[in-house]
């Protein structure tokens, strides 16, 4: 049986930024949301819903200081566009990954 490996915490590097600090909250709390409305559109297999999801996602992301979930948001967005369902997929699920890591992370950072 594989080893369950512990996630590390992704904090926003703008964590420091007092004018980002409300802005960051609300999107760390909305973030499960769009989360799960990414999943929905890849399960549906909408890949524009998908992809417009996903850029959106992306510039949050990058505006709040969250890169690692930007640069993959932006791959879905593209995945999608190519209409490439499997890429998609594996960066939905990248996309889940990173959501969990940034929670984790907002909540020890506070």
């Amino acid at each position: 049986m594989a080893a369950i490996r512990p996630m590390k915490p992704l904090v926003s590097s703008r964590a420091d930024d007092p004018d980002a600090e409300d802005a960051i909250e609300k999107f760390v709390v909305t973030l499960g949301e769009r989360i799960d409305a990414l999943q929905d559109s890849e399960a549906g297999g909408d890949l524009s819903e998908l992809a417009e999801r996903a850029g959106a996602l992306a510039t949050m992301a990058s505006d709040l200081g969250y890169e690692p979930l930007a640069q993959v948001a932006l791959a879905l967005a593209y995945a999608c566009q190519s209409t490439d369902a499997q890429a998609a997929h594996k960066h939905t699920v990248e996309a889940t990954e990173l959501a969990a890591r940034i929670r984790r992370g907002h909540h020890t950072s506070a």
